[in-house]
């Protein structure tokens, strides 16, 4: 919903009229949870936020567990589709909705003929209609403060702004017996052919955050050019990852870093979310702005170094023993929980980052060896597609 956050006519559409209609859907029956034996198919949505969706990594091997008999059928949106081939355990159906076509999307999921839909959106009441018109035999999701989206449901789970977010999915899980016992992570894919790898050593430098108010979780780029002169001293090419969008801003930051003498490479757009994951697991660290890829870097096992601003680490953080999260030393700070509370809070908490504290992250990293799940790069002779 990462749109939504930033269309204020969606989002009070989604407010103002998601809120009666999730009220009304209400007086519908709430049912038992089925039994276990009798269970076919489970339905796992997230409609959006491509990092909110990595963070199922581990969980659908662990409902596989519970439901060794179940097929999983993951419903995403279309920003975050690229995640369901990454997600380790594997899903045997995905469905991908849309919000600009409710009545399609209600449909999609009603042809599915799921026993449980369990719904991972915290806030949208659009999630919250879909899985009240699902047809699932069950219907599980969060009961978020102040957001009006869990009257229909057969089930809800606190919303908790105190735990990370994987932790509340755990939770949501627990609702239908599911322990979490995967570790939080995300094998690297292997899509990227040899010759597409940029030419090692590298570091990856990933500046550009999205949707509502991304500029708020932004590093300036001075910064970045003086970070790379430390990677220059080490040896490092600068890889700028970014999406095809960010191609013209990030030109504009390569120039800044060639400028400073540093040999960068701009790479905005050149490579799938598969393919991304598997440049983060051979390089030697990813520094990023709080973003989706920030988690993968992460959880894909690479060296990795967060940016925190209006983000609190507590709830948002990169997970991980190869990651080191740099927060900002501003007051009043790491404000965000839902998203998209930026209202009378301060917008320049990235600037009470410095390059200094981001140079000491890596020192950090880069005494923790390796992981052993990165993938091979183009000097070793290895083709990582064989």
């Amino acid at each position: 919903m990462a749109a939504m956050r930033g269309n204020r006519l969606l989002k009070r559409l989604d407010r103002f009229a998601g809120i009666p209609l999730a009220a009304l859907l209400g007086v519908l029956p709430k049912r038992r949870m089925p039994d276990a034996a009798s269970i076919r198919r489970i339905g796992l949505m997230k409609t959006a936020a491509i990092g909110d969706t990595l963070l199922l990594a581990g969980l659908i091997e662990d409902v596989r567990r519970a439901y060794p008999a179940a097929a999983v059928i993951l419903i995403t949106g279309r920003d975050n589709q690229g995640v369901a081939g990454l997600l380790p355990g594997g899903v045997d159906d995905h469905l991908v909705v849309s919000t600009g076509a409710p009545l399609s999307a209600v449909a999609a999921v009603r042809r599915a003929a799921l026993d449980i839909i369990v719904d991972f959106g915290s806030w949208p009441r659009f999630d919250a209609l879909l899985t009240a018109l699902s047809g699932a035999r069950f219907r599980v999701g969060f009961r978020t403060a102040e957001q009006f989206r869990h009257y229909s449901l057969d089930r809800s789970v606190e919303h908790s702004n105190g735990l990370h977010e994987r932790e509340n999915y755990a939770r949501l899980l627990g609702a239908i017996g599911v322990e979490s016992l995967a570790p939080p992570r995300i094998d690297p894919p292997c899509a990227l052919s040899a010759e597409r790898y940029p030419a090692p050593p590298y570091a990856v430098f990933h500046a550009w955050s999205g949707g509502y108010m991304h500029e708020a979780k932004e590093w300036p780029e001075s910064r970045w050019a003086e970070l790379g002169r430390m990677a220059a001293r080490r040896g490092w090419t600068v890889v700028l990852s970014g999406a095809g969008s960010d191609e013209r801003k990030t030109e504009a930051l390569k120039q800044s870093l060639r400028a400073a003498g540093v040999s960068a490479v701009n790479a905005a757009g050149a490579y799938t979310l598969a393919e991304l994951a598997d440049v983060f697991a051979a390089s030697e660290v990813v520094v990023s702005v709080n973003t989706g890829v920030m988690h993968l870097s992460a959880l894909v096992g690479a060296r990795t170094v967060s940016l925190e601003g209006p983000t609190p680490t507590a709830r948002w953080g990169p997970l991980g023993q190869r990651t080191r999260a740099v927060v900002t030393t501003l007051p009043g700070c790491g404000y965000l929980n839902l998203g998209f509370e930026y209202a009378g809070e301060r917008s320049d908490c990235m600037d009470g980052i410095s390059v200094h504290a981001v140079e000491s992250a890596i020192e950090a990293l880069t005494a923790i060896p390796s992981s052993p799940r990165r993938s091979s790069t183009p000097d070793d002779g290895n083709d990582p597609d064989q």
